[in-house]
């Protein structure tokens, strides 16, 4: 059993907090501001898709990324290799889903990234498909 989705828009990535104290309270902060608006998305897709809830157990996660694709890039080119890095905006998603797929993204015991450009025509955005893992295969 499977869940499949599609978030539009421009992948963000999770980018890294930071932590600092102000008149002795302690503050957080994300480098990146628009990583809150895409997990949003993320999650709001989600919930619209009607995912399961897995309460225990493993679960695969599956992400394509389709970012969009500057003018300036020749056509020849269908897979940026400049930031944002795959890892973090893998992990903007496994965030956003958890307590909507999974209690905890400690959960996920697989999990498939890709990124490429999005063609001509084709919005921005990710495919996510989250799964049951049934036997976890190992090598």
């Amino acid at each position: 059993m499977s869940d499949a989705f599609y978030v539009l828009g421009k992948p963000e990535p999770q980018g890294s907090t930071r932590a600092f104290v102000v008149k002795g309270r302690a503050v957080t902060t994300s480098a990146n501001p628009n990583m809150k608006g895409w997990r949003e998305r993320v999650a709001t897709e989600a919930q619209a898709a009607g995912v399961t809830f897995h309460e225990v157990g493993p679960v695969q996660v599956e992400v394509g990324f389709r970012m969009p694709k500057p003018k300036s890039t020749p056509r020849r080119v269908v897979a940026p290799v400049t930031k944002p890095d795959i890892d973090k905006l893998g992990r903007a998603v496994l965030d956003a889903l958890t307590g909507i797929s999974y209690k905890d993204d400690s959960q996920v015991v697989a999990l498939t990234l890709t990124k490429a450009y999005a063609a001509e025509g084709e919005p921005s955005g990710a495919w996510v498909e989250i799964s049951e893992v049934v036997q976890v295969k190992v090598g």
